[in-house]
């Protein structure tokens, strides 16, 4: 009885120290009450994130997980004294993971720039503090925020948020809407020189001034451009968005241009990514922000993300896809590390793309063979 019962807590403990599942407690207040067996930022492989080697002017592209089960939206971008986040998703107690990851990299304890997406929870709760967490706008010093320029929410997220924004640019922090960066009124700049050889440029698209009925439609749309490389973060950005985006740059410049490395639109949804988006920029890598296979907000599993529509489109220009977090069991809050943070970097003219979870591209995960089926392009 006795080597029976030292037998079952081997095989916890080994479960336990395989860094892969997370094992977490709901959270009915969306406090942080989630534990992790090994740090959020650390998949428990050789090839951690914090053992990266990036030169001074290294620019990289980290795409974080959130330190619960739900899906939502952080990147944030280092280089050299420069750092910038892109929303910061997914729930209030996102924040204290987010802020653990940044601390890591960030030199002067400032975020050049701050660019809130859309009026959504899953992109922009962990930016404000509440009685129990500490924002990410509250824990270092914010130069500028650039967010929507409209929105039809009525949320207390939102509310939450732009009443920390303002009061924050009462202190002397800089606050743009996209459409004022696009148009360079007022001390903002359509493209901001972060170095030799590397910009921001806010992009336009018609929804920053015509209403939608959807605010993923209202999404700030960005374009980093390194060396002639262009990254490209779209948020979530729809169909009829993502046409009236490619319309507006065919006549206005020939097109937005090859991409090597594109955020997936609203977490590999169906609704983004589509076809006339994807031959305008050809993207080489994807790497999408989400929780694969959780019911959030689909019960059926060929809608859970990323999708099976969004993986037949993306399959047509590349396998090299990555996705954060990996959802077991939803009704137990139960969930681990895909790809786990990734981080994306050009070095020598070399790509790189280190994770800290699985390495493997979404093709080949076990994940995807259970619950997808191979586009043609992918066999």
């Amino acid at each position: 009885m006795f080597n029976r019962v030292l037998s079952v807590i081997l095989i916890i403990v080994i479960l336990l120290l395989g860094n892969f599942i997370v094992l977490t407690t709901d959270d009915r207040n969306d406090q942080d009450t989630n534990e992790y067996d090994h740090d959020p930022y650390d998949g428990g492989h050789d090839h951690d994130v914090e053992d990266i080697t990036l030169g001074e002017g290294d620019l990289s592209i980290h795409f974080l997980e959130l330190g619960n089960k739900y899906t939502g939206d952080c990147v944030y971008i280092h280089y050299g004294e420069i750092d910038i986040l892109i929303d910061a998703g997914s729930r209030e107690s996102s924040s204290a993971t987010i802020t653990n990851y940044i601390n890591q990299y960030i030199q002067d304890d400032k975020i050049e720039y701050v660019i809130a997406t859309h009026a959504h929870q899953d992109h922009i709760a962990g930016f404000y503090s509440t009685k129990t967490t500490t924002g990410v706008l509250d824990s270092f010093e914010i130069g500028t925020i650039i967010d929507y320029p409209l929105t039809n929410s009525t949320s207390l997220t939102r509310s939450n948020y732009e009443a920390t924004r303002d009061r924050l640019v009462e202190s002397g922090t800089e606050h743009y809407t996209a459409l004022q960066c696009y148009n360079n009124e007022g001390g903002a700049q359509r493209v901001y020189e972060l170095g030799p050889g590397v910009t921001m440029e806010i992009l336009y698209q018609k929804y920053y001034e015509t209403r939608s009925s959807s605010e993923n439609n209202y999404s700030v749309c960005i374009m980093i451009t390194q060396d002639g490389k262009q990254y490209l973060f779209t948020g979530d950005l729809e169909k009829v968005g993502e046409d009236a985006l490619v319309d507006f740059y065919e006549a206005d410049r020939g097109g937005l241009g090859h991409c090597v490395l594109y955020k997936g639109g609203h977490h590999g949804s169906s609704t983004s990514s589509n076809e006339k988006l994807l031959g305008a920029i050809t993207p080489e890598y994807v790497i999408i922000c989400t929780c694969a296979g959780s019911p959030e907000y689909s019960s059926s599993n060929p809608n859970q993300f990323p999708t099976q529509e969004f993986i037949d489109r993306i399959a047509e220009y590349t396998d090299k896809v990555y996705v954060t977090t990996l959802m077991i069991d939803y009704g137990k809050n139960i969930y681990g590390s895909l790809n786990g943070n990734v981080v994306f970097f050009v070095k020598d003219e070399k790509v790189n793309v280190i994770c800290s979870g699985d390495d493997r591209v979404l093709k080949d995960t076990d994940w995807f063979i259970e619950n997808r089926t191979a586009p043609a392009a992918w066999t």
